[in-house]
C-alpha cells in the first residue's frame, strides 16, 4: 500500500484490535530528514485571465525546513512568514523550521494531521482508494480555513508553506491557492506532479487531484468551494487575489 503523505517504513503487524481500514504505518523519520529543504519552488509566474499572472517571489512551497543547507535558495529568501503544515509529532521528531528562527520572520504552525500522526506512527484515516488527497481537504477544513485566512492578512508576504515531504498537504494547499488565483488546471496539475522529480520512487499521479477538482465543481466553482466547504469569506478571497496577482 502506498501512503500519500510521506515516505514511510513498513507496516506494523496487525493485532486483533487493529482496524483494517486504518492501518498503522511506521514513519521513517530518518528518510524524511534527508528531504530537508527540497521539493522547493515559487508558485508565481503562472498566467491567468485578462493577461494577468501570479506574482513571483511572493509564495513558495517546500518540504520540511528542519535543516536548510547554505547552498539552498531558501537560505537566501527574505521571508516574512513561514507556515508549517506538519503535525506536532512531526515537528517534535524532526525539528522546527530553520527560517522561522530568523529575525523578523513570523512562524505559524498549523498542525495538520495531529489525529493521524502520533509517536507510534501514522494512521491513515479511511478513504476510498485514489481519494486520499480529497481526505486532506475534508478532514482538515478548519486548518485550511486558518491557512487561507492567514494568506488574506496584509504584510505576510513573502511567505513559504511546507509539510514534511512538501508534496501532499502542501500539494493540495497549492492546488487550492492556484485555483483561487485562476490558474488553469493543467498548470495546477503540472505543479503538483513536479514533486515527482524529488520523489521518483513514490510518484504522484494527476488522478489524485481529480476528486478535489470534482468537489470544487460540485460546489459551483472555486468561489463556492472556498465559501461553503472551507468557510472562507468573499473579502478574504479578494485580498488574496489583490496581493498575489499582477498585470
Amino acid at each position: 500500500m502506498r501512503i500519500a503523505c510521506c515516505p514511510c517504513g513498513k507496516r506494523k503487524r496487525k493485532t486483533i484490535s487493529d482496524k483494517i481500514e486504518n492501518p498503522r504505518i511506521v514513519v521513517d523519520f530518518e528518510l524524511l530528514r534527508s528531504y530537508a529543504a527540497q521539493n522547493f519552488r515559487d508558485l508565481g509566474g503562472h498566467p491567468v485571465a485578462n493577461q494577468r499572472r501570479v506574482r513571483s517571489g511572493m509564495v513558495f512551497r517546500s518540504s520540511h525546513l528542519a535543516e536548510v543547507p547554505p547552498e539552498s535558495p531558501i537560505s537566501r529568501l527574505e521571508l516574512r512568514t513561514v507556515v508549517t503544515l506538519q503535525s506536532r509529532m512531526e515537528v517534535n521528531h524532526m525539528g522546527a523550521p530553520v527560517p522561522a528562527s530568523r529575525s523578523g520572520v513570523r512562524w505559524e504552525h498549523i498542525p495538520m494531521g495531529d489525529a493521524w500522526f502520533n509517536d507510534e506512527g501514522y494512521t491513515r484515516v479511511a478513504a476510498e482508494p485514489g481519494r486520499e488527497h480529497l481526505a486532506f481537504v475534508t478532514h482538515f477544513r478548519s486548518d485550511w480555513q486558518r491557512f487561507f485566512r492567514l494568506l488574506a492578512e496584509r504584510d505576510v508576504y513573502p511567505l513559504l508553506f511546507h509539510c514534511s515531504a512538501g508534496r501532499d498537504r502542501t500539494g493540495v494547499g497549492a492546488a487550492m491557492l492556484l485555483s483561487i488565483l485562476g490558474v488553469e488546471r493543467d498548470r495546477i496539475v503540472a505543479d503538483f506532479l513536479e514533486s515527482n522529480v524529488v520523489f521518483a520512487k513514490m510518484p504522484l499521479a494527476a488522478a489524485q487531484l481529480e476528486p478535489v477538482f470534482e468537489l470544487i465543481d460540485q460546489s459551483g466553482g472555486i468561489e463556492g468551494f472556498m465559501l461553503e466547504v472551507i468557510g472562507l469569506d468573499a473579502s478574504a478571497l479578494s485580498i488574496i487575489r489583490e496581493d498575489l496577482l499582477e498585470d
